[in-house]
């Protein structure tokens, strides 16, 4: 009698000969149970950021997971008049991301994209961004 042991997901299929049976096993890597995780991620605290037309900039933080000291971030879907700034810390790739909102920007609810690249990888999280006007 075979027994076994493993957290992934196994099953057992009966061949076309009696007494034989296949053995398939899905979904792990690594032997070790788990799937691969991806080592570099994104995270924004400030899940809203509200911006209101010709004012000053709003600071938030980024926050970076990377075996790299180094980043490339990107911001998609923003509207039109609206500027991102990056900058990183000295010793990781955290730092902060300053948004402005000209005189002309479009005002409305958007859903911009955080895309960062680091170390070969790619993470990125969404967040809501409100424009006003003044």
């Amino acid at each position: 009698m075979l027994r076994l042991v493993s957290s992934c997901p196994v099953a057992v299929s009966r061949l076309l000969l009696p007494g034989f049976y296949a053995l398939l096993l899905a979904g792990c890597a690594g032997g070790s149970g788990r799937s691969a995780q991806n080592p570099v991620s994104v995270y924004l605290p400030i899940p809203k950021i509200e911006l209101t037309e010709g004012a000053g900039a709003i600071i938030i933080p980024i926050q970076i997971a990377s075996p790299s000291e180094t980043a490339q971030v990107a911001v998609s879907n923003l509207p039109a008049g609206v500027q991102v700034r990056y900058a990183s810390t000295d010793t990781n790739p955290s730092g902060t991301l300053s948004f402005m909102a000209n005189e002309s920007a479009m005002a409305g609810t958007f859903m911009p994209i955080v895309t960062v690249n680091s170390a070969g990888l790619t993470a990125s999280t969404g967040f809501t961004l409100v424009v006003k006007a003044p």
